[in-house]
């Protein structure tokens, strides 16, 4: 050891160099660990108050809330009241998904600003596990129960019918579940296909500015890499899943649904990974324990509300043999974490001269590597008034007509 106090110093696998976030690299360790307690507790309150604001929209969103603002009367008797239907069938989820897209945005803010997180890593990963449990507030309260007091005194006052409590207000909402999934497939999947962000901004900068009065910065910021955000993407696919683990008993014609956006899904996903999506950096799949343990969690919650499902239709025998099952779960967690999750944090010494003896990459280290690239940069060579370097024979105008796809990200090659 190099001190013989622990609290000096801690030693782990140090990160990828591009993962590394500099302006928060200076902070202490400890007053980041103090904000990110606090913002926990805040989140965490915020959970318990999430159903006031998307209760308030839910009352909000319906053909009868529209028909009352000026000019829009018409709805109501649009087609004879078919078009009102619809409204009420699926504006609702609409506004639900517009406001669940900005939990995302605000849990970001806090992760790099408030908790000062060192890596970009963490701050997706920080995300990925507030947005889920987000996710499930809004599965388990503020959708079924439509207010969290209501839930939470029923459940304080007859604590032993929580499973009761959960088997009576979940299957009453399958059909809004398979909206809401109907809805992913046909917008939410399409719209992540189709990349509006770079496309609005090739068409934006096309029809409002001159190529030739961009400067270089502007250019790159155009057609800069595509880059998957973990912490968005991932609690999307949780979400369904852990619907589908939830209904899959209860109103397995959820099944069907599910099968369809995950395919879907498949589909669009495999092709933006292999053809648009650039890492910026490298973690070491250390999303991919988040991701088996929340699913895992999912499978928990689904479990919890077959057990109360069957409580309430009077079964005995059945809550019997589901119970185990919460018990084995919960125990193969605890394996998962212990025999993959924890070891793949690290590298054995032993592992590490294997590797280091039997590989062939040549090996070398930058000795300003983990500098911050600011102060790492080399000579620059200035370039003139219309876009060229000295020598250079390629004309801006080729420059921003490049795809945006391209993995050069835009820079003279």
């Amino acid at each position: 050891p190099l001190s013989d106090d622990p609290r000096v110093l801690e030693a782990n696998i140090a990160p990828d160099p591009r993962d590394i976030k500099w302006e928060n690299a200076h902070i202490n360790r400890s007053w980041s660990a103090g904000r990110e307690w606090t913002a926990n507790v805040a989140l965490g309150v915020g959970a318990i108050l999430w159903s006031v604001p998307v209760a308030a929209i839910q009352a909000w969103a319906t053909a009868d809330s529209l028909a009352s603002i000026p000019g829009f009367e018409w709805i109501m008797s649009f087609d004879g009241g078919e078009f009102a239907s619809f409204v009420n069938g699926y504006l609702p989820v609409v506004a639900l998904l517009c406001i669940i897209l900005i939990l995302p945005i605000i849990f970001e803010w806090i992760a790099v600003h408030y908790e000062n997180r060192k890596t970009y890593s963490d701050v997706e990963k920080s995300i990925l596990t507030r947005y889920f449990y987000y996710q499930l507030a809004n599965i388990y309260i503020t959708v079924t129960a439509g207010s969290i007091w209501t839930s939470l005194s029923d459940i304080l006052d007859h604590p032993g019918n929580v499973f009761a409590i959960l088997g009576k207000s979940l299957p009453t909402v399958v059909g809004y579940f398979v909206a809401l999934l109907l809805t992913k497939i046909l917008a939410g999947l399409p719209l992540v296909m189709l990349r509006f962000g770079a496309l609005g901004r090739i068409l934006f900068l096309k029809i409002f500015f001159k190529t030739k009065y961009l400067t270089q910065s502007e250019l790159d910021e155009v057609n800069k890499k595509n880059v998957l955000y973990y912490g968005w993407e991932y609690p999307t696919q949780l979400l369904v899943i852990t619907i589908c683990f939830t209904y899959a008993c209860i109103s397995p014609i959820i099944l069907p649904v599910g099968a369809v956006y995950f395919l879907g899904a498949l589909l669009v996903y495999k092709k933006q990974i292999l053809v648009v999506y650039c890492p910026t950096y490298e973690s070491g799949g250390t999303m991919f324990p988040s991701a088996c343990h929340r699913t895992l969690t999912g499978l928990l919650c689904g479990q919890v509300t077959l057990i109360g499902y069957s409580i309430l239709k009077q079964g005995f025998y059945q809550p019997l043999f589901l119970l185990p099952l919460l018990v084995f779960t919960v125990g193969m967690m605890n394996v998962y974490k212990k025999l993959y999750a924890e070891p793949g944090r690290q590298l054995s010494i032993e592992k590490a001269l294997s590797l280091d003896k039997h590989s062939t990459a040549v090996k070398s280290f930058r000795k300003d590597c983990y500098r911050q690239p600011v102060l790492a940069e080399g000579p620059a060579e200035p370039k003139s008034s219309n876009g060229f370097t000295n020598g250079s024979m390629l004309g801006r105008s080729k420059l921003f007509e490049q795809n945006p796809d391209d993995e050069s990200g835009g820079k003279l090659v």
